[in-house]
């Protein structure tokens, strides 16, 4: 067969398969909607009101608006330690949502005890609770936003029913608004250590909140 006659038949069949399949892909035909089923997205981009880029997100409280965050941090009873401290760091602009201490095991030790309350006052959310008896049985809970019901008569400066007051008042701060960094520590102190049953937790739930500018007029 003649050698021209052969390439202009290859040239037209070419062409009429990219009419057919179009130009962006000669193998795959695409169409306006897709359904992906077990797809891989790698370095995804969705596009909405405002693009927002998500790659491998982790949420920390400290650098992602507008979602609440819980840290907790455990308290393990051993026949050696006098205090525990557990600190839980809150960033700058936070709303505290709560602040939360419950036993889920009564210490060994009949001193063991907790305050919480944040850099400035140690007791500013509850004074010293006893973790071994009466103060906090195992299926009480300290609360600060659940009121005198779950105050337990342990709360501290930064919860006063009768004046309404939920939070700090230190510069920056007012109630359950951190304008400044701060932590939220609870520490444990135990006289005597002779046993390894007590376990308690403190829970923080706060969130840093997406910023929107109020209207000037």
């Amino acid at each position: 067969m003649d050698a021209k006659l052969i390439f202009n038949e290859l040239t037209q069949k070419y062409e009429s398969d990219q009419a057919r399949v179009g130009t962006t892909n000669p193998f795959v035909t695409e169409s306006a909607a897709q359904t992906l089923t077990n797809k891989t997205l790698t370095t995804p981009v969705i596009s909405g009101a405002v693009a927002a880029s998500l790659t491998s997100p982790v949420i920390t409280g400290a650098s992602t608006t507008g979602v609440s965050v819980t840290k907790t941090v455990a308290f393990v009873e051993d026949a050696t330690t006098l205090t525990y401290t557990g600190t839980i760091p809150i960033p700058a602009g936070s709303i505290i949502h709560d602040v939360v201490f419950t036993t889920s095991v009564l210490w060994t030790d009949s001193s063991a005890a907790v305050t919480v309350g944040d850099t400035g006052t140690a007791t500013g959310w509850f004074t010293s609770t006893n973790l071994a008896a009466t103060d906090l049985v195992v299926g009480e809970v300290l609360s600060a936003k659940g009121g005198i019901q779950t105050w337990g008569g342990k709360n501290g400066a930064f919860l006063v029913s009768v004046t309404g007051r939920m939070g700090s008042a230190a510069a920056g701060n007012g109630g359950m608004y951190y304008g400044v960094a701060d932590s939220i520590i609870a520490v444990v102190t135990v006289s005597t250590p002779s046993g390894t049953a007590g376990r308690s937790f403190l829970s923080v739930t706060y969130s840093v909140g997406e910023a929107i500018a109020a209207v000037k007029v």
